[in-house]
């Protein structure tokens, strides 16, 4: 564990530090008027865990700088400011050395060199805040080209082309950031056929995307890379128990998108927090987090739990819960007004994206609440005072009851005088440590020592060596990568082209294949029309309307044909009495004829009570054209003998005839008919 404290004055460089080297609670070595050069050569020779400073600003000016600085210490070492809470507020460090029951020493003060070695206690003692530097981003933008073209195709299969030209281009980033392993968050805008657009957030450095990513524009889509320098320092509280300002263990709904939902509530219902940003990335969800609460599980609304949710509970270390279907917008809204009329600041920010992240949270609660019962049920059972939300959140974690309230009492019996039994177990310690080497002094063991630490310097320079070798093989194999680039550059740029003019040569024959078709149906549609008119110019068939009830619009149309060719031979599909009985008597001067299906024929009373006559459409149908039916040439025989047949019937009522003399008018009529065919038929052999 090594100590840091910045002195007032250098004659060496601009800034010198003292440095303590503290091990088992014991000053094994310190230095005075450090540069920051030797401090990073201490720190590797050392190689200590933890590096404690009074102030993170001590060891750089600015930002930037103190991240070159860290980005050179070895990469497993955590930097803990001790004097920093976890509620952000700084203590100095003589009162926190007296709250933890060290001898601070003196009443002025502190040397440089007794700060160093306090914190470096402190630290060791789980006091004070981990600092943490927010890595370096690439976005990646793929969106519509700014590139105007001007006609060849029409908007919406334009629109098409660029929405397919997008989803490709992010499919093939897609599979390049997988192929080299690199972390990265994707949000998309969908539309018809493609993606509008897409943003990839890249958790890499902009030089670590160079011949894996490059910037691109065409007539279609363009692709952007924009690095995301970033230089804030993130406190990860891991302070003591005692100075710990108490967070909420909290239950996270996630909405992700362009603009993401984040919302939380307590294992008790109550809400924690809810927003939404537009155009954030996972590291400052995280961020926004951990600065309400202890979350327990992250929560999505929608089944499967999208990508971006399931990376987050990875990075957090908590479970993922998803509905077994995805909810319901109206169930979605009812959660939302449930809790708005709870908490009415709701109704101010609750946008769709807090609603589907509310919801969410909600839902996993809810589910997670018979659990919940059961175990505080359990501790109150026991009588036991322990943090009864600690074991709530275990079980979600999917710890068993058991499991949770064993953890809850272990910690319980941990946090009783934890800061005495600290101070008083580094100072025993020290002092055993001490002792032993008191009595441990032998020769041999002092030359074993400094043999074996001849073999590690031996090792590390050979180390050294090797790392010297692979670094010029690494640089050439990257010249000739860069070579072999720069020569297949143009092949690269063919084979795009060559892939977009096949995607556009495979739409075209599809069109065209599509026009095929509908003109195949026109031609046959064709055929089927002359054949009609043929037949109609030879006297062999008669044009019928086609109707399926007589109503009004119907009417409208009968009046309207009829006034240009005539009285007309109607097909309805089904007699509606009431329909005839209201329009029958405008229609019966239009009509010669009316056909029905035969199922129909019962009802033809309705239709012959105003003198149309009803035949059977099955007999005479010849061919369906649309609307437009043929009928075989005998129909105005036939409903001209029906016309008379139901004219000789009404005569026959009103006279009152008997059936004999009904059935010999009926022979003669037979009779009659029978002649006038064979007339017609002599005829028509005649002529």
């Amino acid at each position: 564990m090594v100590g840091v404290d910045i002195e007032p004055g250098c004659s060496s460089g601009p800034r010198c530090y003292s440095v303590a080297i503290v091990e088992d609670g014991k000053l094994v070595a310190k230095y005075e008027s450090v540069p920051i050069h030797r401090l990073i050569r201490l720190v590797w020779e050392h190689k200590p865990d933890i590096l404690a400073v009074d102030n993170i600003q001590e060891l750089a000016p600015s930002r930037r700088e103190l991240v070159k600085i860290t980005s050179m210490l070895p990469s497993e070492l955590v930097i803990v400011q001790p004097t920093r809470m976890p509620d952000g507020t700084l203590v100095s460090v003589r009162k926190l050395a007296k709250l933890a029951g060290l001898e601070a020493g003196g009443s002025g003060k502190l040397s440089p060199s007794r700060t160093a070695y306090l914190v470096a206690l402190l630290a060791s003692m789980g006091y004070g805040s981990k600092i943490r530097f927010v890595e370096e981003k690439t976005r990646i933008v793929v969106a519509k080209s700014r590139r105007l073209k001007h006609g060849g195709m029409s908007s919406p299969r334009y629109q098409r082309r660029v929405r397919s030209a997008i989803l490709r281009a992010v499919k093939d980033i897609k599979r390049m950031l997988d192929r080299h392993r690199l972390d990265y968050d994707l949000v998309f805008r969908k539309s018809g056929g493609g993606l509008d657009s897409a943003v990839f957030i890249v958790y890499a450095p902009r030089s670590r995307l160079n011949g894996i990513v490059k910037p691109h524009e065409d007539s279609d889509v363009r692709i952007e890379i924009q690095p995301v320098y970033s230089s804030r320092v993130v406190f990860e509280d891991s302070g003591h128990g005692g100075l710990q300002q108490a967070r909420p263990y909290i239950i996270v709904g996630i909405d992700p998108g362009i603009s993401t939902g984040i919302a939380a509530v307590d294992l008790n219902g109550r809400l924690v927090v809810a927003l939404s940003r537009r155009g954030i990335d996972r590291s400052e969800v995280i961020e926004i987090i951990m600065r309400h609460g202890i979350p327990v599980m992250v929560a999505t609304d929608v089944k499967p739990a999208p990508e971006f949710v399931k990376k987050l509970a990875a990075a957090i270390g908590v479970p993922v819960y998803e509905p077994p279907t995805s909810l319901s917008v109206e169930e979605k809204r009812s959660i939302l007004e449930e809790y708005a009329r709870r908490f009415p600041e709701l109704r101010r920010i609750a946008d769709a994206h807090v609603r589907d992240a509310l919801a969410a949270a909600i839902k996993a609660l809810h589910v997670h609440e018979s659990k919940m019962r059961q175990a505080e049920s359990y501790a109150a059972k026991l009588g036991l005072d322990v943090d009864i939300d600690a074991i709530k959140a275990d079980v979600i974690r999917g710890a068993t009851i058991a499991e949770a309230v064993e953890r809850a009492i272990n910690a319980a019996l941990n946090g009783l005088g934890v800061r005495d039994y600290l101070v008083k177990r580094v100072r025993r310690r020290g002092g055993e440590k001490a002792e032993t080497r008191e009595e441990q002094k032998p020769a041999d063991s002092i030359t074993k020592l400094r043999a074996e630490l001849e073999t590690l310097r031996a090792e590390n320079i050979a180390l050294r060596a090797k790392l010297r070798e692979l670094s010029e093989q690494l640089q050439r194999l990257e010249a000739e990568y860069r070579l072999l680039q720069i020569e297949s550059r143009d092949a690269l740029e063919r084979d795009r082209e060559i892939n977009k003019l096949s995607h556009e040569v495979r739409l075209l024959r599809a069109e065209l294949e599509k026009a095929r078709e509908e003109a195949k149906t026109l031609r046959h549609e064709l055929r089927e029309l002359e054949e009609a008119l043929f037949l109609a110019a030879a006297g062999e068939a008669i044009p019928a309307v086609q109707l399926g009830e007589l109503d009004a619009e119907a009417v409208d149309r009968l009046s309207s044909l009829a006034a240009n060719y005539g009285k007309l031979v109607a097909v309805v599909n089904a007699i509606n009495p009431v329909q005839w009985k209201r329009h029958g008597p405008k229609v019966a001067g239009l009509l010669l004829a009316v056909l029905v299906p035969r199922d129909s024929l019962d009802r033809r009373e309705a239709v012959e009570a105003h003198g149309v006559p009803v035949l059977p459409l099955e007999e005479y149908e010849a061919k369906r054209l649309g609307e437009l039916v043929l009928l075989d040439e005998r129909v105005i025989i036939d409903a001209f003998y029906r016309l008379k047949q139901m004219e000789e019937r009404k005569r026959s009522e009103r006279r009152g005839l008997g059936l004999m003399e009904l059935k010999k008018m009926l022979e003669e009529y037979r009779a009659r008919r029978m002649k006038t065919l064979l007339e017609d038929a002599n005829i028509a052999l005649n002529e």
